[in-house]
Parts: structure tokens; C-alpha cells; sequence
């Protein structure tokens, strides 16, 4: 498998890069000219673009990738106010009105079928209340909802802490305990490290 984390933007986002021939780019925070170089220095072919929520720091690369290499963006239906609307989506905090519009949008349980591999899309509201991880064999994107001993915030509009909870204990701890996990920022963990700490 191809697998590059790219650190992105003034929050440090982690976008990733995954995939084999054929890749997904997971959560273009910003930087979009650096992710665009990792793709053409290893001759990767860009299917689509993954958003696991609708923060801006999430999103800010996807107007340059999508035109540059003519990619749809997919996010979880329940994004779809937040991606709109830039006093859900933060990007007023940066001197912007940013919309993004989706190609198409996800649902918990769908799969992204590539030639080579597939992602499960788990849901797991929270954090915002499309928040989704991406699965893939003992991999996990997780986004902002898991963190290494930590979880993502609730404070912020749209979010339910108690739900968060619930997602993590329902849908992610679930999960074997060898399950690698890459958040949306911030070091991996694992599944069995997290459940020392629900």
C-alpha cells in the first residue's frame, strides 16, 4: 500500500495520501501544492477526495485538487449544512466565506470500491454531526473523533459530546485491537491503546 501523512495548514492537519496505484486523499486541509507534488513524484493516480467532516482546516485544499486532477469530493450527507455555511464550517475564523460543494455524499456503512483496495465508511457523530472514519483492514482514519488519549472537541457548532462518546465506544473501540489509528491531527495510536481511556 501507498501511505503518506502530509502535515497541512496553520492547525496541522493531517491529510493523507492513500491507497495503491490508485489513491484517495483523505482530509486536503490546506497545502494543496504539497499534497500535488507527493502524487506526481510517486505517479499515483488520484481517485477522490475524503472528507471526514466539514471544518475548514479539513478542506481547504479541495478546490485546487479537484480542478487539478478532476477528482469528486464525498462527504457524509449530515455535512452538508456545515460545508455551506462558514460560520459551521470555521472558515469566518480566517477572514473567508468558504462553501464546498460535494459530488456526492456518503452514508454509515457504504464502501469506496478502487481497483485495488476498498474503504468501509463508519459514522460517528460528535464531533460534527456527519464526523465519519474510514476503515480499511486494521487501518483507521479517524478524523477529529479519536485522538491518541484524547477525543475531538464538542464546543464548537453541531457538536454533541455525549454522541461523540457513544460513537467512539459503539463503532470504534469495537474494532480489533491491533487497528492502527490516524487521526485528523496529532500522532497514531491504537484501538487497544484507546480503551485504557474510555
Amino acid at each position: 500500500m501507498f501511505f503518506k501523512c502530509i502535515e497541512v495548514g496553520d492547525v496541522v492537519t493531517n491529510c493523507y495520501v492513500f491507497g495503491k496505484k490508485e489513491v484517495v486523499i483523505i482530509d486536503p486541509g490546506d497545502d494543496a501544492t504539497k499534497i500535488e507534488s507527493i502524487i506526481l513524484e510517486n505517479n499515483l493516480v488520484p481517485k477522490a477526495i475524503l472528507l471526514t467532516h466539514g471544518h475548514f482546516d479539513h478542506f481547504l485544499g479541495c478546490c485546487y485538487l479537484k480542478q487539478r486532477f478532476k477528482l469528486p469530493i464525498y462527504a457524509h450527507r449530515a455535512e452538508k449544512e456545515i460545508l455551506s455555511n462558514p460560520a459551521y464550517n470555521l472558515s469566518y475564523l480566517i477572514g473567508s466565506e468558504i462553501k464546498i460543494n460535494c459530488d456526492g455524499y456518503f452514508e454509515d456503512g457504504d464502501v469506496f470500491e478502487f481497483d485495488d483496495f476498498s474503504l468501509k465508511v463508519l459514522h460517528t457523530p460528535g464531533h460534527t454531526p456527519g464526523s465519519s472514519c474510514f476503515l480499511y483492514d486494521n487501518i483507521l482514519f479517524s478524523g477529529d473523533t479519536l485522538f491518541k488519549d484524547s477525543f475531538g472537541r464538542c464546543d464548537l457548532p453541531l457538536g454533541d459530546e455525549s454522541q461523540i462518546f457513544e460513537s467512539i465506544k459503539g463503532k470504534l473501540l469495537v474494532l480489533p485491537k491491533i487497528t492502527k489509528v490516524y487521526p485528523g491531527h496529532g500522532v497514531p495510536t491504537t484501538i487497544g491503546d484507546e480503551l485504557k481511556n474510555f
